[in-house]
């Protein structure tokens, strides 16, 4: 798996290992394996080791509440109640600490009460996820509209509508095709 688009917001880099294909999202973790790998590539962020045999569906369970409700904040929509009870459940049950860290590891959160990796990893998704939210990167979050991304990100300026310039080439192409198309 080509992970190209890690290294965004933490919360971020959880809700984008879907990605949208023929107006579906796909999975891109289909096993353990998977989530180690993108956790490994998570650096400090993830300091977990994911073992065989971990309850990887506790993950993409809590993924999926993150993922409702990202895109409902940054499409302006009712955001689901069943997301942010979710959310702040795993949260209270698992408050993640901060910690000063003055060297190279990014100032890790620590998970307090949980030795469960998953469960940890849950928890620092949902810490994230209410930071990124409640904080002033809330206004930044936006849905890329290129075909086959739909990914969420941040925006660098207000009008930007694509996580890439890739994407943004890609969905000029698309509109310069189906241009073309009309005109035939």
């Amino acid at each position: 798996m080509d992970w190209n688009w890690l290294g965004d917001h933490f919360a971020l880099d959880v809700v984008n290992t879907v990605q949208l294909q023929r107006g579906a999202y796909a999975e891109l973790i289909d096993s353990v394996a998977d989530l180690q790998d993108w956790a490994e590539l998570q650096g400090a962020r993830v300091p977990e080791v994911i073992p065989d045999g971990a309850d990887i569906v506790t993950f993409k369970v809590t993924r999926d509440h993150l993922l409702s409700l990202l895109r409902a904040v940054a499409s302006n929509m009712d955001v689901p109640r069943e997301s942010v009870e979710h959310i702040d459940e795993i949260a209270r049950r698992h408050p993640v600490t901060r910690r000063l860290d003055l060297g190279d590891g990014g100032g890790v959160g620590d998970v307090v009460g949980t030795d469960d990796p998953i469960e940890s990893l849950c928890a620092r998704a949902a810490s994230a996820v209410i930071d990124l939210l409640n904080g002033p990167d809330r206004a930044r979050l936006a849905l890329c509209d290129a075909p086959r991304c739909g990914q969420l990100f941040l925006q660098d300026r207000p009008n930007q509508q694509w996580c890439c310039s890739a994407c943004g080439n890609r969905a000029r192409a698309a509109r310069h095709h189906a241009k073309e198309k009309r005109g035939s």
